[in-house]
């Protein structure tokens, strides 16, 4: 039987772990909150720099802690099989239908687009490092004992995801846009972590948040859209989440405990 004292993180330093991330996630927000309100340019640069500085420093502490083997580059070509209906939902959100019938409209200079796909890759950096990549991994350990723990941490990590979208109305953001934004980062988050639970690719899964901002984000914020889900759109979307939810479900069902993580 394996000892319970030698799991990689300890329940007093994961928790103590959490708390730091915690903290500084927070600075890291309030930062880019209060202080960049300069131009745009300087928002998008600054921001993504502030969130690469913020995910190596968390790195450095999963190394130290002996948990680098999630940043292992490996099963990519499995993985990517994986996780193609995952990044068929990520095209989607880009208003295909609006864009080519102009009801989308890109206002801003289209070098922006490639900085905004840089912010778009620190912030898919920045948030799985945390997300999946410890709070995730923290709850496996921690409740990798109990029935159905795999479930359990995979909702729980995902419920703190998508409550943590709340900040964004401090940003501007009304209300109901906000809920609306907890309530799919709930649902892509339990799709993620159950991807990387899978694949035991981080660095796909980052890949997969960033993707699903910039095609979701870039035309409202480097542009004006009017009338994002015709009858068409609406159609393809309730298909395509669909499928990938069950696809997601069949993914959940061949993962068990015992092959979490051990590598």
């Amino acid at each position: 039987m394996e000892d319970k004292n030698n799991d990689v993180l300890s329940y007093t330093n994961q928790k103590n772990l959490i708390f730091l991330l915690i903290i500084l996630m927070f600075v890291l927000v309030l930062i880019d909150i209060n202080v960049l309100q300069e131009n745009l340019d300087t928002q998008m640069i600054t921001g993504s720099l502030l969130r690469i500085l913020g995910g190596l420093v968390f790195i450095v502490i999963i190394y130290g802690l002996g948990h680098g083997h999630i940043f292992k580059f490996k099963n990519v070509s499995k993985a990517l099989l994986i996780m193609i209906p995952a990044f068929i939902v990520s095209i989607n959100n880009f208003p295909i239908i609006a864009f080519l019938d102009g009801r989308a409209v890109l206002t801003e200079p289209v070098y922006r687009v490639f900085l905004f796909f840089i912010e778009s890759l620190s912030v898919g950096f920045f948030e799985e490092i945390i997300f999946r990549g410890m709070i995730l991994v923290y709850l496996l350990n921690k409740l990798k004992d109990e029935k159905n723990g795999v479930m359990k941490s995979i909702i729980l990590s995902s419920v703190i995801f998508g409550f943590i979208h709340v900040i964004n109305i401090f940003n501007g953001a009304s209300v109901n846009s906000t809920m609306l934004q907890i309530g799919y980062s709930f649902l892509v988050g339990m799709m993620w972590a159950v991807l990387f639970i899978k694949t035991g690719n981080l660095w796909l899964t980052m890949l997969l948040h960033a993707t699903f901002n910039f095609f979701g984000q870039v035309m409202f914020y480097l542009g004006t859209v009017d009338g994002r889900y015709d009858q068409f759109t609406t159609v393809i979307t309730i298909i395509i989440a669909l499928l990938a939810a069950f696809h997601t479900l069949w993914i959940f069902r061949q993962i068990k405990n015992k092959t979490l993580f051990n590598d």
